[in-house]
């Protein structure tokens, strides 16, 4: 009981002070924009660098938590385009924004600060984040620029647009950077001390200043009432909430047999609904109040879930 207060107290801290900011209205969206990308551009890829490069990766569990994770999200991802296309009559492109709020999860602003906390949690969460970081964006980014009219019907504009969706995915500097910190783990990397100092310090700053911009980032959501669609909301955080990291659990048990990747996996897709989804959604203008809904919503139910797992998993 004493580690899970020592984690939760902190982690839930931050998010409260950065809450409290907005409520107090010493920062705004503005601020709250800036400081995301302070955390995404800079704190975070030095922060999956560093995690990366201090940890010994097994290849045996890689392949196994790597495959139980992709398999899950081809499953739910195709459920949630079913049903938001039957279910919320959405367009394909809308559709996409629907996937992308179901399985991306808050990895950056939430999930790395605890994972770091935990014992052996850090390699396989960022593992995750790899393939969340191509894979997931990459499908979303597809869908929600896939060709429409007359352009649908041409082969070289899908494969066109499925190849620029992978490219926009692998330039993310938190996968650039989380890939460098593999491989230097890999080849056994040992940078001199003083950039291992200055390497620690900037990684530092990526786990408090990303929970004080989650919950700045909430409260902006919930005092500007951008709550969206509930319909939407209700469909789908059932499977970003509870269907997604049970379904992902029990493939990389079964692969893997490992309680820690097992324990990872659900903690990475139960995470609550990630703010970048607004972001993707906004750029392509693809269901954006549906989006902000489940987002929103997601948040203050996620971090429920979210506490209820933590309290569940880590005394064992």
């Amino acid at each position: 009981m004493g580690s899970l207060v020592s984690l939760l107290v902190p982690l839930f801290g931050a998010i409260l002070v950065g809450a409290g900011t907005r409520v107090l209205k010493l920062f705004d969206a503005e601020d709250s924009r800036r400081m995301s990308r302070f955390v995404f551009m800079i704190a975070m890829p030095f922060a999956g660098f560093e995690f990366m490069r201090q940890s010994q990766v097994d290849g045996e569990i890689f392949v196994g938590l790597a495959a139980g994770y992709v398999l899950s999200l081809a499953l739910i991802s195709f459920a949630v385009f079913i049903l938001s296309r039957s279910i919320l009559g959405l367009t394909i492109r809308e559709a996409g924004a629907a996937v992308f709020a179901s399985t991306c999860g808050n990895a950056i602003f939430l999930g790395i600060p605890i994972a770091a906390a935990v014992d052996g949690w850090a390699s396989p969460f960022l593992i995750l984040v790899l393939f969340e970081g191509t894979v997931v964006f990459a499908i979303a980014s597809a869908l929600m620029t896939w060709p429409e009219g007359e352009a649908a019907s041409g082969e070289a504009s899908v494969l066109t647009t499925v190849r620029q969706a992978v490219l926009r995915s692998i330039r993310s500097p938190i996968v650039v950077g989380t890939s460098l910190g593999l491989i230097a783990s890999l080849v056994r990397f040992e940078p001199p001390a003083p950039v291992q100092g200055f390497l620690g310090f900037m990684a530092q700053t990526a786990g408090p200043v990303g929970l004080f911009v989650l919950g700045l980032n909430a409260a902006d959501l919930l005092l500007s009432r951008k709550v969206g669609e509930l319909k939407g909301a209700a469909l789908l955080l059932p499977f970003k909430l509870v269907i997604f990291p049970g379904v992902t659990a029990g493939l990389v048990w079964l692969f893997t047999g490992d309680p820690t990747a097992t324990s990872v996996a659900a903690l990475f897709t139960g995470l609550p609904p990630a703010v970048a989804s607004i972001v993707l959604a906004s750029v392509y203008r693809q269901w954006i109040g549906g989006v902000s809904g489940v987002v929103a919503i997601g948040t203050s139910l996620g971090l429920l879930t979210l506490t209820a797992y933590l309290t569940f998993v880590l005394p064992g």
